[in-house]
């Protein structure tokens, strides 16, 4: 019987201890997971630079060939690997007057109006009505009461999938003293300028945000002209023609996406019955439409007609502008129609004077042959 016990006490023990295993094995899979790189923040690299974006907009950055050496100090107490995490990439950073990083190296920065970011080299971002990241390069991602839930498709091409690296842990959100999302849209109406990079920045400080009442800095503004580096070899000849060539590239990407994304919707007219309602699709072309059409560009031509004649009338007006082809030419076949209708009203008037003074010399005529009779009688 004690042999019994005991065996069931040692079945018991061990298969909690297998339970405990299988739980533990659990968690650390599900921290490395893909939900910890797509949940939380989204993991990418971009033009050799690993960015961790989170989903109200605010990123954090490491680069690999400029920063810290995570071989030998990922270990060390007090380490610092990101730029949030106390890491000085200042001469590899080029900040706005906002402080807002606008270009890491030669890696274009671009934010939304209220301080998101949504685009960070070739890669856009846009964000869902509970500001939240709803697409991030091709990946789309979904939510459950404004909860993470699920994700499909793909960053890019060179990041298919999130891949867990030990230094991920240390990507941090910034402090809120250089926060720059703001509830109101203060880079609206603001564009910063960017500068190709060559080598390191000397003496390069980042400024406090708006969130602190400074709504722009002035002193960085100031020190704009710090970022302007002139080439002085080959390699940063071709560097410029590059980061140039790119930029423009970038450029136009964005203006396609951005009109896009605002292009206005075309207007459709609904028709409302008691019963249901019926969408009505665009109008085709009619007679009806057609000589609308028609009488709607005749309006438009006299009435050219009449600026022209009135701009040609008063040429003693320096301030006339000269007529352009179109209007010379309307000009020219209201001048010879004017032309016609005045020599056919001088004939119309000729041929009735010449009537009219027939029609006298005949009465003329009659009048003295009537005379001369009454006088042969008498």
């Amino acid at each position: 019987m004690k042999r019994i016990l005991l065996l069931a006490v040692l079945i018991v023990v061990s298969t909690t201890v297998f339970a405990t295993t299988i739980r533990v094995a659990e968690a650390e899979a599900s921290l490395n997971n893909y939900v910890r790189g797509y949940g939380n923040s989204f993991i990418f690299n971009e033009g050799g630079i690993e960015f961790s974006v989170y989903r109200d907009g605010q990123f954090d950055f490491y680069i690999p060939d400029n920063g810290p050496d995570v071989s030998v100090g990922i270990n060390t107490p007090g380490f610092a690997l990101s730029f949030n995490a106390g890491y000085n990439y200042n001469p590899y950073v080029q900040y706005d007057r906002f402080g807002a990083i606008i270009q890491i190296q030669n890696t274009p920065i671009f934010y939304d109006f209220y301080g998101r970011v949504n685009q960070i080299g070739d890669i856009f971002i846009a964000y869902n009505s509970f500001n939240r990241i709803s697409r991030i390069g091709g990946l789309n991602v979904y939510y459950r009461n404004n909860i993470f839930w699920r994700y499909d498709g793909f960053i890019n091409t060179y990041n298919r999938a999130y891949v867990w690296r030990p230094w991920h842990r240390f990507y941090i959100l910034p402090p809120v003293n250089y926060c720059v999302i703001n509830v109101n849209p203060y880079r609206q109406f603001y564009s910063p300028v960017r500068h190709i990079w060559y080598r390191p920045y000397r003496n390069n400080v980042r400024y406090y945000n708006v969130n602190n009442g400074r709504r722009g800095n002035t002193q960085i503004t100031r020190r704009n002209s710090n970022y302007v580096q002139t080439p002085r070899t080959q390699r940063e000849r071709t560097i410029q023609r590059t980061v140039t060539r790119r930029n423009a590239e970038i450029t136009r990407r964005r203006t396609t996406s951005l009109a896009e994304t605002t292009r206005p919707r075309a207007m459709v007219r609904t028709t409302r019955n008691s019963s249901n309602t019926r969408v009505s699709t665009p109008e085709r072309p009619t007679r009806s439409n057609s000589v609308r059409t028609t009488r709607s560009r005749n309006e438009n031509v006299t009435r050219t007609q009449r600026f022209v004649s009135k701009e040609v009338e008063n040429p003693k007006n320096t301030s006339v502008r000269q007529p352009n082809a179109m209007e010379s030419r309307i000009y020219n076949r209201s001048t010879s129609q004017n032309n016609r209708q005045r020599s056919t009203i001088q004939k119309q008037r000729k041929t009735s004077s010449v009537s009219s003074r027939s029609n006298a010399s005949r009465q003329s005529n009659q009048r003295s042959t009537r005379s001369n009779s009454r006088r042969a009688r008498g």
